[in-house]
């Protein structure tokens, strides 16, 4: 039921000035005032999800982001003669293993516009497959070797593991899987780096083959992160629908009413501004308005005409809102969103001839 809630505007003379006056002067209309009335409209928001570009979305309880690298797998394939000089030139002997180190970098690539993002709970899963015939990291007795797996985002380090020939062994043929935990903020335009370096010292007698290989392939699957800061360029953002509940307006006001406004006070937590589209259906006919998204708090107004007021009138609404917005290293979370609270004034004539 809508609420008076002030006198806007009163036409007309006072009780003192009437008296005042000469029978010939007296006006013939009863004095006319302008009552405004106060209906309140559902709360809605435009969720973080909305603000999110393609290959990044929420999880259901609001704990993370997901973020999809593509490719979500790389590899990282050396061949003996590419790290070991001394083996091209002993190619297809047997002799006592030269020393040698080397390794090499693939790269595996954030979601489009994700200018960053912190990584949490994530798992970069390596498996190591040695083509060699023999252990690169125990290659006698008394030799031990390693070989060192870092994930980097440009100068960043985020992951690293270490597989020791003092603990561990890689024998030939061998397929090892590890798991290295990931933390820290990853740069979109960066995404991440594998980096593989092999350490083996000398050791026993083998036969040289320069052709076989060491193959390191990472999978990161889809990432977890706390935030991330992303690049926006007119995405299209919107919240769920709401009601607006005229079909109880009495009559007294249905009839008087000449004026109308939907005034919003908007809360944005983003970087990103924008026009919105806010669309009123289900009444007379259907009713379209504009208003700018504002960064943090604003309070924007829709004015209504007579026509367009009275066509609300009677009628269960149904208000949507949406827009295109725009904005550069946006920081979005999840949980977050765009709060649109409102409420509608109605300008209801009252008193006078009418």
């Amino acid at each position: 039921m809508p609420v008076p809630v002030q006198f806007s505007r009163r036409t007309g003379l006072s009780l003192v000035a009437l008296a005042s006056l000469a029978a010939c002067d007296v006006p013939t209309e009863l004095p006319q005032y302008t009552t405004v009335w106060s209906v309140p409209a559902q709360t809605t928001s435009i969720a973080a999800s909305s603000f999110l570009p393609t290959g990044v979305t929420a999880m259901l309880d609001n704990s993370a982001f997901v973020v999809s690298m593509s490719p979500s797998t790389s590899t990282i394939t050396r061949q003996l003669g590419q790290d070991c000089p001394a083996c091209v030139t002993s190619n297809g002997t047997t002799t006592a293993k030269p020393s040698f180190a080397g390794g090499g970098t693939s790269n595996l690539t954030f979601a489009a516009n994700v200018a960053s993002a912190l990584l949490v709970r994530d798992t970069l899963t390596v498996t190591i497959t040695n083509g060699f015939n023999f252990d690169p990291i125990r290659p006698s007795a008394t030799a031990r070797g390693s070989l060192v797996v870092t994930v980097k985002s440009g100068a960043t380090t985020v992951g690293r593991d270490t597989i020791d020939g003092s603990t561990m062994s890689l024998p030939a043929g061998a397929k090892l899987v590890r798991k290295i935990p990931l933390s820290g903020t990853v740069t979109g335009a960066n995404g991440l780096q594998i980096v593989t370096m092999l350490t083996s010292p000398a050791g026993d007698p083998i036969a040289i083959d320069m052709s076989q290989p060491l193959t390191v392939t990472g999978s990161s699957g889809p990432l977890f992160v706390a935030n991330a800061q992303v690049n926006l360029v007119s995405q299209t953002v919107s919240a769920a629908p709401t009601e607006l509940d005229l079909s109880g307006i009495d009559s007294t006001i249905t009839k008087h009413a000449d004026s109308g406004s939907l005034l919003l006070a908007v809360d944005n937590p983003f970087a990103a501004t924008g026009t919105l589209t806010v669309s009123f259906i289900g009444g007379a006919f259907p009713i379209t308005k504009s208003v700018a998204l504002a960064t943090g708090k604003s309070s924007p107004s829709i004015n209504f005409s007579k026509s367009e007021i009275n066509a609300l009138f009677g009628h269960q609404l149904s208000v949507t809102l949406s827009g295109a917005v725009s904005g550069n290293g946006i920081t979005v979370a999840p949980g977050q969103g765009v709060s649109v609270a409102s409420h509608l004034l109605i300008g209801v004539n009252v008193g006078g001839s009418n």
